[in-house]
């Protein structure tokens, strides 16, 4: 197994909002985290990405609590939150070379700078790649943060509503993304309130309610 989870329970404001989570994702899987809002989807996705410690329970990559080897599990895994992550002040092609340089070995820089055009003009960001972030809509600032992680190519993608504020065109280029990671032996877990084309036959769904899972 490359992620597992065993008996997460997880709390906020002192009160418990995960209880006994579990589940194990193989590679080229995708595990959809589903519920309503206040349900700890955001709040397991933070814990999977190695953000929050679990009350009680583990959370392993490949074998390893995410805890144990911080800086190795960042370098394996891409977080996009509610936020996004981006600075405001940078334009679009800084904000995207800044995250490589934060990480990445010279070799996959190297490649990533190649591959930049490729997946801004996929992203429809090529023509704005000197914009500030500051100074775009939602929906651009999503397109950017999501650039982002394709370009690392790491092989765990943690997403927070990856689809929100996306048009129609962002999202096919978004589920092609998705499949093609897949199909190269990433792992996708991502929060959504409707569902993900990841494809039925390598999709795990986790609902969470309220109070638990």
């Amino acid at each position: 197994m490359m992620l597992c989870a065993e008996g997460v329970s997880l709390g906020r404001g002192g009160r418990e909002i995960v209880d006994g989570v579990g589940f194990d994702i193989e590679a080229g899987w995708a595990l959809q985290i589903h519920g309503s809002n206040g349900c700890g989807k955001t709040t397991l996705l933070r814990a999977l990405a190695g953000l929050l410690q679990p009350a009680s329970g583990s959370i392993r990559w490949r074998g390893v609590s995410v805890h144990a080897q911080p800086e190795r599990f960042r370098r394996e895994r891409a977080y996009v939150g509610h936020s996004n992550g981006l600075s405001d002040d940078l334009s679009v092609l800084e904000n995207l070379r800044f995250a490589a340089l934060l990480g990445v070995n010279l070799e996959s820089l190297r490649d990533a700078r190649m591959q930049e055009r490729d997946v801004l003009e996929l992203a429809g960001l090529w023509t704005l790649r000197h914009a500030c972030v500051g100074s775009l809509s939602q929906g651009l600032r999503r397109r950017v943060a999501l650039a982002r992680v394709m370009l690392e190519r790491k092989p765990l993608w943690l997403l927070d509503e990856p689809a929100e504020a996306l048009d129609d065109a962002a999202r096919v280029w978004l589920a092609d993304a998705l499949d093609e990671h897949l199909q190269d032996g990433g792992i996708v877990v991502a929060t959504t309130h409707l569902p993900l084309p990841t494809g039925a036959a390598r999709t795990q769904h986790l609902h969470l309610e309220r109070g638990g899972s």
